[in-house]
C-alpha cells in the first residue's frame, strides 16, 4: 500500500515592516544614516510597509510620496534639516493668513477659556469649603469653554508649511511602487491610536474616515505636534463604522503619545480596526531615543519632573514593545526584527567600528525642528548608518 501524499508547507514570502520612530530633527537625521544603509544593502526598495511617527513621519513622508531616486532624496533632507522645520511655521504664522487666524483664535477663544477656567475653579472651591452645589454650574462652563471656535495655531501653520512640501498629495498617493504607509497619530478625545494609512484611515473609536482621504500634510502635521511646543490640530471628518456613517470631531497630537515606536501597528496578531493588517515576517526599527537615564540632574521643579516623568514612561513603553517582539520571534510568529538604537550603550554592540559615532556625541540632541549644523547632521547621520550595518550584520543577516 504506498503511502499518502502530503504537501509541504509553503515557506512565508518575506515581508519586511520598517517603523521609524519619533523625535524631531534628532530623529530625522539619524534615520536619514539609518535609510542610507538600507539602501546600500539592498533592504529600503524591499521594504514593503512603512510605519512612521513624529519626525519620523517627516522623513519618511518624504521618501514615501516621492519618486526621486535615492541620492536625490538624501540631498532634499540635508537642505531640509539644515534649513530647520522652525524656520518654515515662522514663516507661515508671519506672512500668512495664519496670523490673523492664530490672534483670533486668541482673543476669541483663548481669553474667554481663561475667563471661564478662573471661574470655575472659584466655584470648585467654594464647593469645597461651603458645599454649595455648584458641579453642574462648573460643567456647563467646561462645555462652553470646549464650544469656542479654534481657527488657527501653530500647528495649522505647520500643517500649511508641511503643504509646500508635499501639495496636495493624499495619503493614497504613495509613490513607491509596492510601499505601504501608516503615519501614526494620538486622539486626545479618546486616548486611543488614530492612523492616517495608504490603504485605509480613522480610529477604532470612530471608525474609517470616509469620502476625500487625508492630505500627506496633514497627516504628518498631526504625527509630529509635539503637545509640549504645538496645539493639536482639530480635525473634522465623516467617518463609517458598523454601516453607519457619522461626522465627529477629533483632537489629534503627537503620536509618540501612543506609541514612539511606530512598532505596534506592524505586530501580528493585531486586529484590522481601521488600517490594514500586513503578513510581516520581519521588522526593523529605527529608534532615535537617547536610551537610559544617566541620573544626572535634580528634577524638583515643574518643568525638569514632567519632562523626567514623560520620559520615563516612554521607556517603560518601549521595554514592553521590545519584550513582545522577542516573544513573537520566539514563538515563530516573527521570522526576525533588529533594533537601530540611537541611544544603545556601545559597549554592549555586537563590534564596534574604530570611527564610530559614540552614544555620548548625539544622545543629548534636541528634539525640536531647529536648523542643523553640519557638524552635528554628519555625526546624526553616522551613527545612525553605522548603527543599522551593525545591528543588520548581527540579527538580520539573511536579508
Amino acid at each position: 500500500m504506498s503511502e499518502p501524499i502530503t504537501s509541504s508547507p509553503q515557506p512565508k514570502r518575506q515581508f519586511i515592516g520598517l517603523a521609524l520612530s519619533g523625535g524631531g530633527a534628532r530623529a530625522m537625521a539619524f534615520h536619514l544614516g539609518g535609510l542610507r544603509a538600507l539602501h546600500d544593502r539592498g533592504l529600503l526598495e524591499q521594504v514593503k510597509v512603512l510605519s512612521t511617527v513624529s519626525g519620523g513621519s517627516v522623513i519618511g513622508a518624504c521618501y514615501a510620496y516621492s519618486s526621486d531616486d535615492f541620492a536625490t532624496f538624501d540631498k532634499k533632507l540635508l537642505k531640509l534639516l539644515r534649513k530647520g522645520i522652525q524656520g518654515m511655521i515662522l514663516k507661515e504664522v508671519l506672512m500668512s493668513t495664519q496670523l490673523a487666524k492664530i490672534a483670533l483664535t486668541l482673543v476669541v477663544g483663548g481669553l474667554p477659556t481663561i475667563a471661564l477656567w478662573c471661574l470655575s475653579s472659584i466655584l470648585a472651591l467654594l464647593r469645597a469649603l461651603t458645599g454649595i452645589p455648584t458641579r453642574g454650574v462648573e460643567r456647563s462652563l467646561a462645555g462652553l469653554g470646549q464650544s469656542l471656535p479654534i481657527w488657527g495655531s501653530l500647528t495649522t501653520a505647520f500643517e500649511q508649511a508641511l503643504t509646500k512640501l508635499f501639495g496636495s498629495t493624499t495619503v493614497r498617493d504613495v509613490a513607491r511602487n509596492g510601499l505601504h504607509v501608516i503615519i501614526n497619530a494620538c486622539d486626545l478625545k479618546t486616548g486611543t491610536a488614530f492612523r492616517f494609512g495608504s490603504q485605509r484611515s480613522g480610529g477604532w473609536r470612530y471608525g474609517q474616515i470616509d469620502g476625500e482621504p487625508p492630505t500627506v500634510a496633514k497627516a504628518v502635521a498631526a504625527s509630529a505636534a509635539f503637545p509640549v511646543l504645538l496645539p493639536p490640530l482639530i480635525e473634522v471628518f465623516p467617518f463609517t463604522k458598523s454601516g453607519r456613517t457619522e461626522t465627529h470631531t477629533v483632537i489629534l497630537t503627537d503620536g509618540g503619545v501612543f506609541d514612539n515606536l511606530g512598532v505596534s501597528v506592524l505586530e501580528p496578531g493585531r486586529d484590522g480596526d481601521v488600517t490594514d493588517t500586513y503578513p510581516v515576517t520581519h521588522i526593523i526599527s529605527l529608534n532615535a531615543g537617547p536610551g537610559q537615564l544617566d541620573g544626572g540632574g535634580h528634577p524638583f521643579w515643574w518643568g525638569s519632573r514632567v519632562a523626567k516623568s514623560f520620559e520615563a514612561v516612554h521607556r517603560k513603553s518601549q521595554d514592553h514593545v521590545y519584550s513582545r517582539l522577542h516573544r513573537h520571534v520566539e514563538t515563530g510568529e516573527l521570522d526576525g526584527f533588529g533594533m537601530v538604537y540611537l541611544g544603545q550603550q556601545d559597549h554592549r554592540l555586537p563590534y564596534r567600528p574604530t570611527d564610530l559615532v559614540g552614544r555620548d556625541e548625539v544622545r543629548n540632541y534636541p528634539t525640536d525642528f531647529a536648523p542643523i549644523s553640519a557638524k552635528d547632521l554628519d555625526l546624526l547621520t553616522r551613527r545612525g548608518e553605522q548603527l543599522a550595518h551593525i545591528i543588520l550584520d548581527r540579527y538580520l543577516p539573511y536579508l
